[in-house]
């Protein structure tokens, strides 16, 4: 007798099932392959199963409807539980969905900025942003009219087929989820993306979580129509404001709107000003009004999906560049963008040319070294004169006038005396001979020359000594 395995899960009627290979794993649960399309997600033991079995069960009670896709009957846009999984003691373990294809697809993150749509090969021109601007509007309603929220609604969590530009989300669970008399919150959501009035306490109130699934949606819509800049992006025009996006989301610094705002500037490259009226009085409600004023996913459908169908011809293609298109009777912000580009870089690469040659030219010159002016060397000042020497010229200056005085008196005196001779010695003097002329000349000098010497000695040079010496 061969002994069969019994299947360790089943589906919601009971039926056995195999999962396939892992795909991920998170942090509530694990997702496998399952055939036939579809996917199952295994919660781990770490949670509370019963208070997701609850949650499965409304989501299930509550399915959205989506407008079917002309031609794409199996597109799958919402990784939606189709069934319960039951572990092999009939125990709620996670839930069965239809599989995603990934390959087809890919995150809406890749498309709001020019060189990453080109990197992955995606369109770059505004209809077919303005497409999946008004298919993530449906798809967003849909679920709003069965009372679900999303809360953590951004680029990244989203994702599109390149070719039908039709909008899908995974990770429906994570979702705030209307139940029979109870509502299951999401707690996930993220800053940039998260609505003003939330910023300060983190928290979603329920009945706030439909008002920030429309400003998240706006925010994302905004991106989508202006090459991926976000609302509250620009030049702040005071230096005491907030550089962070939720801090600017907190404050409203809305830059974009009819009216100017006085304390932050646009991006010089943004295109908001070639959006239609009704556009930008939308996104002033989003993003200045009151939470209640935000227009709503349906809104923006009314609004958006006039311009998505060609046959309305409200979308022209660019006369100077094909891959552009502009809203009809508004000028091609792509081609004003491109050109202000253009020229930045143009500007760039001239000041990094003249940066280069004057390098180059300074290179060339010879290094001119500056002289080294020392400052001229401070004077020592002189030290005090000894004592002794002070004492001796003291004494000095002391005794010159009185040695002074005794010479003079004794020359007074001998020319006194010799005065009556005077005539005599002249007469004598020039009776004599020549060589005794000559030898008394001579003495007479001599004896001026030791008087003035002793008068320098005996007065000026005390003088000029103790004249030095002082303070």
């Amino acid at each position: 007798m061969v002994r069969t395995t019994r299947p360790c899960w089943y589906d919601g009627q009971k039926r056995p099932i195999e999962p396939g290979g892992l795909i991920k794993s998170g942090g509530a649960g694990s997702v496998y392959h399952l055939a036939g399309g579809r996917v199952v997600k295994i919660y781990h033991d770490t949670i509370d199963k019963a208070y997701y079995q609850r949650k499965i069960a409304a989501m299930l009670t509550l399915t959205p409807h989506l407008p079917p896709v002309p031609g794409k009957h199996d597109l799958i846009q919402l990784a939606w539980p189709v069934s319960s999984l039951l572990d092999k003691k009939q125990r709620f373990a996670g839930f069965i969905m239809p599989e995603l294809d990934v390959k087809a697809s890919i995150e809406l993150e890749y498309i709001l900025q020019e060189r990453q749509a080109r990197a992955h090969g995606l369109p770059v021109g505004l209809g077919a942003k303005v497409s999946l601007a008004a298919n993530l509007c449906t798809l967003v309603t849909a679920l709003h009219q069965q009372r679900h929220r999303i809360i953590d609604l951004k680029p990244i969590n989203l994702r599109f087929y390149k070719e039908s530009l039709h909008v899908a989300m995974l990770d429906c669970d994570g979702f705030s989820i209307q139940g029979h008399k109870e509502r299951f919150p999401a707690n996930q959501f993220t800053s940039d993306y998260l609505a003003p009035e939330f910023q300060a306490s983190g928290r979603i109130p329920e009945d706030g979580e439909e008002y920030q699934d429309r400003f998240a949606l706006a925010v994302i819509l905004f991106q989508l129509l202006n090459f991926g800049i976000h609302p509250y992006s620009g030049r702040l025009v005071k230096d005491d404001l907030p550089t962070d996006l939720p801090g600017r989301i907190r404050h409203r610094l809305y830059a974009y709107g009819l009216k100017p705002h006085r304390f932050i500037e646009p991006s010089p490259v943004s295109g908001h000003q070639s959006m239609p009226q009704a556009i930008r009085e939308l996104f002033d409600l989003a993003f200045a009004a009151a939470a209640h004023e935000r227009p709503s996913a349906q809104v923006w459908v009314q609004c958006l999906r006039p311009y998505a169908l060609r046959s309305n011809d409200l979308l022209k293609v660019c006369a100077k560049d094909p891959e552009h298109q502009h809203f009809a009777g508004h000028p091609c912000a792509a081609c004003a963008r491109t050109a202000l580009l253009t020229r930045t870089a143009q500007a760039q690469k001239t000041t990094q040319r003249q940066q280069k040659k004057r390098k180059r030219v300074a290179a060339a010159q010879p290094v001119v070294r500056a002289a080294v002016v020392r400052p001229p060397p401070a004077p020592v000042p002189a030290g005090p004169p000894s004592h002794w020497r002070m004492g001796f010229y003291g004494l000095l200056s002391v005794a010159a006038p009185v040695i002074f005085a005794l010479l003079t008196a004794m020359l007074s005196q001998q020319l006194s005396q010799d005065l009556g001779n005077f005539n005599a010695m002249i007469a004598g003097f020039i009776a004599s001979d020549y060589f005794e002329q000559m030898t008394s000349g001579m003495i007479g000098l001599i004896s001026v020359l030791i008087v003035f010497i002793m008068i320098v000695m005996l007065v000026v040079l005390p003088f000029n000594v103790i004249r030095r010496s002082g303070p």
